[in-house]
C-alpha cells in the first residue's frame, strides 16, 4: 500500500497538467536557462523543472542529472505539491521521510533539497522548480526568494507555451477550416486565402491571388460590393454581407462574409461561408462569430485605444483583467486614473510625444485595482480616421515579474561585488590563444596598480616574489596548461608600491578539443591572516601566563578571610587583570564582574544583572554552556566551558575559556563561586593548526605502512625469479611481479585521493565490496602468502559496507599481514575472515592459527604505538595502533581474543 502523499485536488490537478500538453516534450532553451540560473544562484550542482503525473516525476529541464524521469514514490517533490508551499530538506539522511529513499542511499546521493511548487493561474500545483546537492546545507533568504521568482517564471513559461500552442492551432484552423478565410485590401485583390477557397470555388490559390475579385463576383453584386469596400476603407466592419462568387465550373456560390479592416495597414480580414443551404448558413455563421470573439477576448497583453487626453475609448478583456478591472469600469476612466500621481509628469510627456511624432514606446507604471504596481512595455501609434477622428492605438505587455527579477539580479550582482571588496577577493582570467590577461578591480587593488592598468602574463608573474613563490606559480601555470591540474597556493608578491604581501592564488583550466584555451581563478589578500599566524605562539604563551597568575590570585582570595576589606582587595586585583573575573552566589546568581567585563562587552552592571550573558554569548554556544553551569551548580563540581563572546568594540566573537571553582565552608557547603573567562582565541587557532599537522603525520604513517607490503612482495618475487630454474615458473613469477606492481600503483593513486580528501576537509564514504577487499589484500601480500603456503578463507554474510575505501584497505592489509608475520614456523597460516550483522551493527572478524599473544602480559599495551610482542619479526608497532585509530575515527570499535601458540582473533564492530 502506497503511503505517498497526494494533493486533495489530485484528479483536477492531473487534468490541468494534461491540458498543458507538456509531458514528454523535447527540451526547450527557455526552461534550460531558468534551471541553469537556479543552479548558479543556489550554488547547487543539480537543478530540475519537475512535473508529476499519477506514476512518475518527469523532468522538463535538468542541470546536473542525466535521467528524464523517476518513479513518483521516490520524488521529494510529491511533498512540495501536496503542501503547495516551499519545501527545504537540509540533510535527507536525518529526515524520516527520505533517509531510506533510494535516491538518498544511492545515486545521485541526495542530501539537500529545496523546491517551490509550480502553481498555475487556477491554483493547481503541476510540479516544482527544485535544487539538489550531495552535501547537507540550507539556502539563504535571498536564494530562497530568487528560487521562488524563478519558479514563478517557469509557470509563466508553461502558461505562455500553452498560449503559443493555441496560436499555432489557430494557424492550423486557418489551413484546415471549411470556412473561406482571407486577407485582402481595398483595391479588390486577395493577399492571402485559405484552402477552403479552392475546395468551395475550385480555383487554385495562385489564380485567386492574381485575379481582381470583381472578375469573380456576380454582376448583380458588384455595386453592393463596392459600397462595402468603401465602408471598410473608412474603418467600418462588414457583417453578414451576402455575395455570389463564380466557381471554376461557371456557376455561383453564395458566400456570407464577415470582414473587418485594419486601418493601420489597409488590410481587410474576412471569413466567409457557403450559405447556399440555409442550415449550413446558420451553423457556419455562429461558429465564425464565436471564433472572432474568442480571438479578441483572449489576446495577450493590453490592447486599447484612447484619445489625446488619455481617456479610454476601447480595450480588450484580457488587458482589463490584468489591471484588475472589467472593460466597463475602465471605459469610465483614463490613463491618469491608473497611472500613479507621482508619474503624471511622465504621462504628460508621453501624450505630447505621441501627438507630435505619432509614435511612442517605452515602459509605463500603472496601479492595479488592489493597489499593487504593474510595469508595462508599450508601443503605441497615433491613428486618424474620418469617423473616429484622431486617437491612439495602444499595445502593451505586462513585464512586472521580469522587471522585478532583473532588479533582484542587479542587486545580487552588486552584493557579490561588495562582498569581494570586503573579503579582498578578486578574479582573473587568461585567454591562452590571445595571450590576453584580465584582472578584476580588487585584483588590481591588491597588486597596487591603477584601475586602467592592463596586465599581461609575463608582468603578472613578475609581481610574485623572486624565488620560491615565483617558481611555484610558474610551475602551476605550466602544469595546468599541460594537463588541466588546478592549483591553490599561498604565495608572496611585491606590489607596485614595493609592499610585500601574502596572497592566496587559485587557478583552473578550461579545455576545448583537448587543448587548453583558458585559465581562470581567484586572488585573495591574506596578509593579515599570515601576520596573525606569526604572532599566534607569543599570544598563546601570554594568555597562559596571565591565566596562571589569575588562578594564583583567585586561590589566594579563597584562602583569605571573607571580610569587606579583603573583598575590596579582591575587586581591585580583579580590575587590574586584563581578563574577565566574576563571582556567583551558591544558587548561581551573579553578584560581581570586574572592570574588564564591562570594557569588553560594553554592558553596564544593571544590564548584566538583568540580561546575563545572553546579549554577548554566541547563540551556538549558549545552550551547552548553560547546561554545564547548571550541572556544576547541582553537583558542586568545578565549571569549565569554552564559549565565544562578542566584543563591543568591533562586534567580533572571540573564544574564551570560562571556568569557576566553588569556595566551601568547613562543613563542605558552597559559600561562593569564583569564576574567570580568559581569551583563548589565538590558542584555539593554534590547536586547529596542530590538528591539521597531526592529520598529515597520520597520513604519512599510512603511506609508509601501506606501501611496505606491495614493495616487500615485489622484493620477494624478484628473489624467487632469481632462484627459479624453470622458464615457465619464471613467466608465472613475472606475471605476479606485474600484478604486484599494478597494486602498488593503485595504492599510490588511492593515497593521493586520500590526500585530496584531507585537503578538502571532507572524507567521503565509499561503497566497499568486501570480496574485492579480500582479493586486493591477497594481491598486495602475494609474495608472503606463497612463501608461507598461506590460505585465506571467508564467510561473508555481509558483502558490502559504507566506509572510506583507503582506510578499509589499510585495515584489511594490517590484519592479514599481522597473521602472516606472526605465523608458526612449521605450520601453514590459515586466515579466516567473517562478516555478519549482530544487534543492528556490522561485525568483521579476522582469525588465524599463529603464535598468539599473552593478553595477561601484553593486553594493556595491545594497541599502543610502538608496542611489539614478538622479537625477530621486523615489527615497528605501528600497524595495530593505526588500525585502532582508523576504526575509532569512524565510530567503530576493535577487540582482541588470543592464546599463545593457538592463534588470534580480532573483532571489529561498526
Amino acid at each position: 500500500m502506497s503511503t505517498s502523499p497526494t494533493p486533495a485536488n489530485e484528479k483536477e490537478r492531473l487534468k490541468a497538467l494534461d491540458d498543458y500538453d507538456i509531458l514528454d516534450t523535447l527540451s526547450e532553451h527557455e526552461f534550460d536557462r531558468l534551471t541553469e540560473l537556479a543552479s548558479i544562484i543556489c550554488e547547487a550542482p543539480i537543478s530540475l523543472v519537475s512535473l508529476l503525473d499519477e506514476r512518475r516525476q518527469w523532468f522538463k529541464s535538468a542541470v546536473g542529472l542525466q535521467v528524464k524521469e523517476t518513479p513518483r514514490d521516490l520524488a521529494f517533490c510529491r511533498y512540495t505539491i501536496t503542501d503547495a508551499q516551499f519545501l527545504e530538506v537540509g540533510d535527507a539522511t536525518q529526515d524520516i521521510r527520505f533517509k531510506h529513499n533510494a535516491l538518498v542511499t544511492g545515486d545521485p546521493d541526495i542530501r539537500f533539497y529545496a523546491g517551490y511548487p509550480l502553481i498555475d493561474p487556477n491554483g493547481y500545483a503541476l510540479g516544482t522548480l527544485c535544487v539538489i546537492d550531495r552535501v547537507p546545507r540550507i539556502l539563504t533568504d535571498r536564494q530562497k526568494r530568487a528560487l521562488q521568482l524563478l519558479a514563478e517564471e517557469v509557470i509563466a513559461l508553461i502558461v505562455e507555451r500553452r498560449k503559443k500552442q493555441d496560436l499555432k492551432n489557430v494557424e492550423k484552423l486557418f489551413r484546415s477550416s471549411n470556412d473561406l478565410v482571407f486577407v485582402g485590401s481595398t483595391d479588390g485583390f486577395f493577399k492571402r486565402v485559405n484552402p477552403a477557397f479552392t475546395k468551395v470555388l475550385g480555383w487554385s490559390e495562385a489564380h485567386l491571388l492574381h485575379t481582381p475579385v470583381f472578375e469573380l463576383i456576380h454582376p448583380d453584386d458588384i455595386a453592393a460590393t463596392e459600397h462595402e469596400l468603401k465602408n471598410l476603407s473608412l474603418g467600418h466592419d462588414t457583417i453578414n454581407f451576402l455575395q455570389r462568387l463564380k466557381t471554376i465550373n461557371g456557376d455561383f456560390k453564395t458566400i456570407e462574409w464577415t470582414a473587418t479592416p485594419e486601418t493601420l495597414t489597409g488590410n481587410i480580414f474576412g471569413i466567409g461561408r457557403d450559405v447556399s443551404s440555409i442550415v449550413i448558413k446558420d451553423k457556419m455563421l455562429a461558429e465564425s462569430e464565436e471564433k472572432l470573439r474568442i480571438f479578441f477576448e483572449n489576446s495577450q497583453g493590453l490592447m486599447c485605444t484612447h484619445d489625446l487626453n488619455g481617456e479610454f475609448l476601447s480595450l480588450n478583456t484580457a488587458g482589463a483583467a490584468i489591471l484588475g478591472y472589467t472593460p466597463e469600469e475602465l471605459l469610465k476612466m483614463g490613463l491618469y486614473d491608473i497611472v500613479p500621481q507621482e508619474r503624471h509628469a511622465f504621462l504628460d510627456a508621453y501624450l505630447k510625444q505621441i501627438t507630435a511624432t505619432g509614435q511612442a514606446k517605452g515602459q509605463m507604471l500603472t496601479r492595479h485595482k488592489n493597489g499593487s504596481l504593474k510595469v508595462w512595455l508599450y508601443n503605441n501609434t497615433l491613428q486618424t480616421s474620418p469617423r473616429e477622428g484622431t486617437y491612439v492605438i495602444g499595445n502593451a505587455i505586462d513585464i512586472t515579474e521580469r522587471y522585478r527579477l532583473e532588479k533582484d539580479l542587479e542587486r545580487t550582482k552588486e552584493i557579490l561585488e561588495q562582498t569581494n571588496q570586503v573579503a579582498r577577493v578578486g578574479g582573473w582570467e587568461l585567454d591562452i590563444q590571445q595571450q590576453k590577461v584580465y584582472w578584476t578591480s580588487v585584483t588590481k587593488e591588491i597588486h597596487g596598480v591603477s584601475a586602467g592598468y592592463e596586465p599581461d602574463l609575463a608582468t603578472g608573474i613578475d609581481f610574485y616574489k623572486e624565488g620560491d613563490s615565483r617558481n611555484r606559480i610558474s610551475a602551476a601555470i605550466e602544469k595546468a596548461i599541460a594537463d588541466g591540474t588546478p592549483w591553490d597556493e599561498e604565495l608572496q608578491i611585491i606590489n607596485a608600491q614595493g609592499k610585500q604581501l601574502w596572497v592566496r592564488a587559485l587557478g583552473n583550466a578550461e579545455f576545448t578539443n583537448s587543448v587548453c584555451n583558458r585559465l581562470y581563478g581567484t586572488f585573495q589578500d591574506i596578509n593579515d591572516y599570515k601576520a596573525a599566524e606569526l604572532a599566534l605562539k607569543k599570544s598563546v604563551e601570554t594568555q597562559e601566563a596571565l591565566n596562571l597568575e589569575l588562578m594564583k590570585q583567585v586561590a589566594l582570595v579563597k584562602e583569605q578571610d571573607k571580610t569587606i576589606e579583603k573583598i575590596q582587595e579582591f575587586k581591585f586585583l580583579a580590575d587590574s587583570i586584563p581578563q574577565i573575573i566574576w563571582t556567583s552566589n551558591p544558587d548561581g546568581t551573579m553578584d560581581y564582574y570586574n572592570k574588564h567585563w564591562f570594557d569588553y562587552t560594553g554592558m553596564s552592571m544593571d544590564d548584566t544583572l538583568f540580561y546575563g550573558w545572553e546579549p554577548v554569548i554566541h547563540k551556538d554556544d549558549a545552550a551547552d554552556d548553560y547546561k554545564k553551569w547548571q550541572q556544576s551548580l547541582a553537583t558542586g563540581n568545578p565549571y569549565k566551558s569554552e564559549v565565544r563572546f562578542r566584543r563591543a568594540a568591533d562586534g567580533v566573537y572571540k573564544w574564551h575559556l570560562s571556568q569557576a571553582t566553588p569556595m566551601r565552608a568547613a562543613n563542605g557547603t558552597i559559600l561562593k563561586w569564583f569564576g574567570s573567562c580568559y581569551d583563548i582565541d589565538e590558542y584555539k587557532r593554534a590547536l586547529d593548526l596542530e590538528n591539521r599537522i597531526s592529520q598529515y603525520e597520520d597520513f604519512n604513517r599510512i603511506v609508509a605502512h601501506n606501501l611496505r607490503g606491495p614493495s616487500g612482495s615485489i622484493r620477494m618475487i624478484l628473489n624467487m625469479i632469481a632462484e627459479a630454474a624453470d622458464e615457465h615458473e619464471k613467466e608465472e613469477l613475472l606475471q605476479m611481479l606485474n600484478q604486484s606492481s599494478e597494486t602498488l600503483n593503485e595504492t599510490l593513486n588511492e593515497l593521493m585521493r586520500v590526500l585530496e580528501v584531507r585537503n578538502s576537509k571532507n572524507i567521503a564514504y565509499d561503497t566497499c565490496n568486501l570480496n574485492d577487499m579480500v582479493k586486493v589484500t591477497g594481491t598486495m601480500l602475494k609474495g608472503q602468502m606463497i612463501s608461507k603456503n598461506a590460505v585465506i578463507t571467508t564467510n561473508l554474510q555481509i558483502t558490502s559496507m559504507q566506509f572510506p575505501k583507503m582506510y578499509l584497505e589499510s585495515i584489511f592489509y594490517n590484519m592479514v599481514s599481522n597473521s602472516l608475520k606472526y605465523s608458526k614456523p612449521d605450520v601453514a597460516p590459515v586466515i579466516h575472515i567473517t562478516s555478519q550483522l549482530a544487534n543492528g551493527r556490522m561485525s568483521l572478524t579476522f582469525a588465524d592459527n599463529g603464535l598468539g599473544i599473552d593478553l595477561k602480559k601484553h593486553g594493556k599495551d595491545m594497541f599502543k604505538l610502538n608496542s611489539v610482542f614478538h622479537a625477530g619479526h621486523d615489527s615497528k608497532g605501528i600497524g595495530l595502533f593505526m588500525t585502532k585509530t582508523q576504526i575509532e575515527t569512524f565510530g567503530g570499535k576493535i577487540t582482541v581474543e588470543s592464546e599463545p601458540n593457538v592463534g588470534t582473533k580480532f573483532t571489529i564492530v561498526f
